[in-house]
């Protein structure tokens, strides 16, 4: 994955004592996870941290785990399993801070996850998700081959083919299934390098779940703001 950061993100700063006092902040005392904070709420950091808002929606076949995904970044339990497809628009909002370029930042992702079944019967659904957003999560699972053999298609059509392009990012479920696994390693890490798109594992985990290990979502959530600045700077300097 180094030839697709960007290198201006901190990726151990979450660990320091001043990442860790600001992940306290975002932290629910009584259960010790990650807050989620509603469309309307902010968590109570300094004024002085600047805000990055970026709206970013997900897109793959049903059953991915485009929902889980959300879940998991957010760092709520309960992520890996969900019964059905998701009958609308979900939005999860996720913070995060980061140091990039040398300057604190608070970053605000607010992801959309909508079924495909209300893509398909709704007309305005799939516009909605799209207007305003600066990246689309791309969605496979290592455990279902057909959906990491449709995703070029689903990037020319997501990404490449709609004015303003949207920058790409994909992510891969059930990462490391003991049994399951229909996606190899070694043709992740080329799809990486070809089109230099990171690819962010969510590993595979048992029933009940709990939140995602925090260097593994820590990770995650770097690659995808460090992605997402870099991008965002690009469009200004041109």
């Amino acid at each position: 994955m180094a030839g697709v950061r960007g290198g201006v993100l901190d990726p151990e700063w979450y660990k320091s004592r001043e990442g860790s006092g600001l992940l306290a902040s975002l932290t629910s005392p009584s259960t010790g996870h990650r807050r989620l904070f509603g469309l309307l709420e902010q968590p109570p950091l300094p004024p002085s941290i600047p805000v990055l808002p970026f709206k970013l929606f997900l897109v793959g076949r049903a059953g991915v785990g485009k929902t889980c995904a959300a879940s998991w970044l957010a760092g709520l339990p309960g992520w890996s399993y969900q019964l059905g497809e998701s009958p609308g628009v979900r939005t999860t909002q996720v913070y995060w801070p980061a140091r990039v370029a040398a300057k604190l930042v608070l970053f605000r992702l607010q992801l959309w996850d909508a079924g495909d079944a209300a893509v398909r019967k709704y007309g305005h659904v799939y516009p909605v998700c799209r207007e305003g957003a600066a990246a689309a999560l791309l969605l496979f699972s290592f455990t279902d081959r057909q959906s990491w053999e449709e995703l070029p298609g689903l990037v020319q059509r997501t990404v490449m083919g709609q004015e303003p392009p949207l920058l790409p990012l994909i992510v891969g479920s059930k990462f490391g299934h003991p049994t399951e696994t229909e996606v190899a390693a070694e043709e992740v890490e080329e799809a990486e390098a070809s089109w230099n798109i990171p690819v962010i594992r969510i590993r595979h985990q048992g029933q009940p779940a709990p939140p995602g290990p925090l260097p593994e979502v820590a990770a995650a959530l770097n690659t995808i703001c460090e992605q997402l600045y870099l991008a965002r700077h690009r469009t200004q300097d041109t």
